[in-house]
């Protein structure tokens, strides 16, 4: 495909943020950050092999250093127990809930119960950017919950993330951020500090204090994978809260500069972000 039909080559886009409607990505670029937020399908129906259940993952990089990450894929044959972690919920920057994955893992390839991922807005204004998704992954359960995260981006350093959960029933809430494994963190008050060589970001949760793991055996989390066949300890943010579905709320601010003047800077976020929901 490199070589027939030649393509035209196109000038790589400085800033601004796009929607890959079939695939279900939004990608957002700044001068100096790329995010990604999935909001698509498992996989290719009916056997969605080589699918991550990774509904409403993000990842994050900052002039080119890779922050929050996707941990990657491991192996396929014989370590099934790494399998299952790897292409898993847990495994990725999203939610899981009642410790279990978005769709049922059959097999080492096979998924039941695949969910439908929706992008239900993007909206942008003179002062922010705002994504809602939801997926209905847990509608499976007895007590049936839809996960609905809210991405909103201000200006060029402040990002809010919430997650909101519309369903019955008292159940176990996991919020989960992935780092690089090079990525040093350090805590500043209520924040983490996440740098990656001269790249930082600060990230902190509203509900709850985020507690910081690196390679966790039982169960398996904080773990990463460069390659086929390679996997290494890498840290973990990590969170959870038992409640009723329709009363539990995950909201997580990262910033990408200082936290100068933090607090005039997130209550404008959170400002934002209901503006964004109401109208």
């Amino acid at each position: 495909p490199g070589i027939s039909p030649p393509r035209p080559r196109e000038q790589p886009v400085v800033s601004g943020w796009i929607t890959f409607e079939e695939t279900g990505y939004s990608i957002i670029k700044t001068r100096e950050i790329v995010i990604t937020f999935d909001h698509g399908p498992l996989g290719m129906a009916p056997f969605f092999n080589h699918g991550h259940a990774d509904a409403l993952s993000v990842t994050l990089s900052k002039n080119g250093s890779p922050l929050l990450v996707d941990p990657g894929t491991y192996r396929y044959n014989n370590v099934p127990r790494w399998r299952q972690y790897f292409k898993g919920t847990r495994a990725h920057n999203t939610i899981t809930i009642d410790d279990q994955d978005q769709a049922q893992q059959e097999m080492s390839f096979i998924w039941s119960h695949p969910y439908q991922s929706e992008l239900l807005r993007s909206q942008e204004n003179a002062e922010a950017l705002f994504f809602c998704a939801h997926h209905d992954g847990y509608t499976r359960l007895q007590e049936p919950v839809r996960h609905q995260r809210s991405v909103l981006f201000l200006g060029e350093d402040t990002i809010l993330i919430k997650d909101r959960f519309i369903g019955t029933g008292r159940h176990r809430f996991q919020i989960n951020f992935h780092l690089h494994p090079v990525a040093h963190t350090s805590r500043e008050g209520y924040w983490w500090s996440i740098r990656n060589g001269a790249e930082r970001i600060h990230l902190r949760l509203f509900e709850g204090a985020f507690q910081h793991v690196r390679g966790m055996e039982d169960p398996l989390l904080g773990w990463y994978s460069s390659g086929y066949g390679t996997k290494e300890p890498a840290g973990a943010l990590t969170f959870s809260r038992t409640g009723e579905a329709g009363t539990v709320v995950f909201t997580t601010a990262i910033l990408l500069g200082s936290l100068n003047d933090v607090e005039s800077r997130l209550r404008e976020a959170q400002r934002l972000e209901r503006s964004f929901e109401n109208s």
